[in-house]
This record gives structure tokens, sequence and C-alpha cells, in this order.
């Protein structure tokens, strides 16, 4: 699971949250959704505790939008772009994208064809941020998938997509 995957995990993770109260409690432990979300839960922890001893200024929304830039600095990304792409509102994402370009990670560039749009691109300390937690993050996948079978993963990945997509609709 890669970053942006785990992005679309955690906006599916409070849809999962809401149906899961509407069960009886001895019914929950043993429910998908319930140890989905406990798992989830579980895992933000440890990864957000990585992540903090790395670098403890920047929030896990504010990683996720490096991540996105990182992963398609070769496009003119707008706002909406994100805000799409991350399953977040227009506005959620401005206010993010403000904090990061006062912190010296991203910034706003007018936009060639349209100058009243502005592409958002990383500056070389967000790209330095983002390759230091793409490192970590991946080195938590493999310690928490270390064990699983290929095919397992396979599996629980198709699962996780079917679920996801249940979710958004």
């Amino acid at each position: 699971m890669d970053f942006s995957q785990n992005i679309d995990f955690i906006s599916t993770f409070e849809q999962l949250t809401s149906k899961l109260f509407q069960m009886e409690c001895k019914e929950m432990h043993d429910a998908l959704g319930y140890k989905i979300v406990y798992s989830g839960k579980l895992l933000i922890k440890k990864i957000n505790s990585r992540f903090t001893a790395f670098t403890s200024d920047l929030s896990f929304d504010q990683l996720a939008i490096l991540h996105f830039l990182s992963r398609n600095e070769r496009q003119e990304i707008i706002q909406q772009d994100i805000a799409i792409a991350l399953d977040k509102t227009k506005s959620a994402i401005l206010k993010t994208i403000d904090i990061l370009e006062q912190k010296k990670y991203l910034k706003r560039v007018p936009a060639p064809e349209d100058r009243r749009k502005n592409v958002i691109e990383l500056t070389p300390a967000g790209n330095k941020i983002i390759e230091g937690v793409h490192k970590l993050y991946m080195e938590e996948e493999e310690y928490i998938t270390k064990g699983i079978s290929k095919k397992d993963l396979e599996i629980c990945m198709r699962v996780l997509d079917h679920i996801k997509t249940k979710c958004k609709n």
C-alpha cells in the first residue's frame, strides 16, 4: 500500500466507523469493519510516530499533499487536482497549501495558459522531506507485511479495494 492508498484508506475509515456503531456491541469485535478500523488506527499511530521522529512540523494531511505532488511532478497540478486525488474539499486543501507554502515546502506558480490559476510545485525542501518520509513509510510497509505471502497480500488488497468502493457509494 503506497502513501496515496493510505490516504484513501483514511477517508474510508470514517465511513466504516459510522457504520460500525449501528451494530450491537457483542458483534463488533468479530466484524470485518471493526478489525479494519482498529488495525487502521494502530497503523496510523505507528506511522505518525515514525513521521514525527523524522519531522514534527508536518501533519499527515500535509505529508499527503507533498507526496501527491512528488509523484506528479511532470504535470501541472492545481489545487482542485489535489482536492480530488485526496478526497478533500478545496477549502481544506487551500488552507493546507497556505501552511506548506509558509513552511517553504511548496510554492505557487501562475499557470502559463491561465494566470488566474496557480500550479502547485514542490520546493527543494519539500522534495527532501518527502524523500525521507517515503523511505520511512516503505520501511513500515515492509515491516507490517513481513511474513504475509504475496498471494495473501494480493487478496487483501482486492478485498480492501472492494470495501473502499462500496463505502464511497
